[in-house]
């Protein structure tokens, strides 16, 4: 069994290496952070059904991934296998746009676009519209999605 001395302010899985070392080392918002390598593992699954056992349902989940044909299938991924579905986090169609880098239209992603998904307006918008624009996470700088910026910026849709 798993306890926690203290329940964090939020849980963040971050997707890529490099923005998950950034996260820990430039962000100080208490937040627990782990790393899913991509699409996770099933020790990183059962690490996060077990923290999710434990973590109080207040206590919000964050997933920040690339905006990307494989980065939703990563979140869908995270949504089906967990207990309790993440939040995307840095993952909107307004930062792809501002920050991506053009890209071509993945009909594939009409599988996600066609759920309850919390990605699924961006699965649409990746798979079928003109103008199109992917977006590694990379690009951007880290904001914590519990502090006054962070949830600003999550907002966007």
């Amino acid at each position: 069994m798993m306890r926690l001395r203290i329940q964090p302010p939020a849980l963040v899985t971050v997707e890529n290496f490099a923005s998950f070392n950034r996260y820990v080392r430039e962000i100080d918002d208490g937040a627990l952070v782990v790393y899913t390598g991509g699409f996770a593992a099933t020790g990183v699954v059962e690490l996060l059904k077990l923290l999710l056992a434990v973590l109080e349902p207040r206590v919000p989940f964050f997933h920040w991934g690339d905006i990307d044909p494989g980065g939703l299938r990563i979140f869908r991924f995270l949504e089906e296998n967990l207990p309790r579905a993440p939040v995307p986090h840095l993952m909107n169609r307004d930062l792809a746009v501002i920050h991506g880098r053009p890209a071509r239209r993945d009909p594939g992603l009409g599988a996600i676009a066609n759920t309850d998904s919390a990605v699924a307006a961006l699965a649409a918008w990746l798979a079928g519209e003109e103008d199109v624009k992917h977006l590694e996470q990379e690009a951007l700088d880290p904001i914590s999605p519990v502090c006054g910026e962070g949830k600003a910026a999550n907002l966007v849709h």
